[in-house]
């Protein structure tokens, strides 16, 4: 029998703004910046904006294939 899920703990709003901090390297690190505007994307999946529309596309990828 399946439970439903119920969070135990607060998250923070997904519409909250985002805030970047600077650390000089030798080389970036490119997994860290995919994931930040893999986020970026997502969160702004539902604007008429090209990066909503990247957002919308990227989530239907995610989301059709399972």
């Amino acid at each position: 029998m399946a439970r439903t899920y119920q969070r135990k703990t607060d998250r923070p709003a997904a519409d909250r703004p985002v805030r970047v901090r600077y650390e000089r390297r030798e080389q970036i690190d490119a997994e860290k910046i995919a994931e930040v505007l893999i986020r970026i994307a997502l969160r702004s999946a539902s604007d008429t904006t090209p990066t909503g529309e990247a957002g919308a596309y990227l989530r239907d990828l995610l989301t059709t294939s399972r």
